[in-house]
């Protein structure tokens, strides 16, 4: 009956351990799956997170293009405008020269006359012996 006894308890903790590990098993199958569950709902979120960032990063470099196309525009203006302003210098200069130059010539017949005038004054003084001479006109 001892034996019996021992092949029923035998038998009992075999078919217990056996059960207690098909239980076992299924608890861990069940956390591994929730688990994997979790995971895939996390790289889910992550790859929405990437196409977010993808889209900014468009968004962005779409501006900076812009803002360089803008940036290059002023420059071209900075460029039209400095030679505008070289060419209003260079006419203004030029005014200002060919002014000096018809002023010099409109003056140099009157000079002549002057130079001839002072010529005459002094052969009438030498010429007429005045007492003093009185200079009118110095050069």
């Amino acid at each position: 009956m001892k034996r019996y006894i021992l092949a029923i308890f035998a038998v009992l903790t075999v078919a217990c351990s056996s059960y207690a590990s098909d239980v076992d098993n299924r608890l861990i199958l069940e956390k591994l799956n929730s688990i994997e569950n979790r995971l895939n709902g996390i790289d889910s979120r992550l790859n929405g997170i990437d196409r977010r960032i993808d889209d900014i990063k468009q968004h962005l470099n779409q501006r900076i293009d812009d803002l360089n196309k803008r940036i290059d525009d002023v420059n071209k203006r900075l460029d039209d405008s400095r030679a505008y302003d070289l060419a209003l210098i260079i006419a203004i200069l030029s005014l200002i020269a060919m002014i000096l130059w018809d002023r010099r010539t409109a003056l140099k017949p009157i000079n002549e006359q002057i130079n001839e005038l002072k010529k005459r004054l002094d052969y009438m003084w030498e010429h007429f012996r005045f007492d003093k001479k009185i200079s009118v006109i110095t050069s």
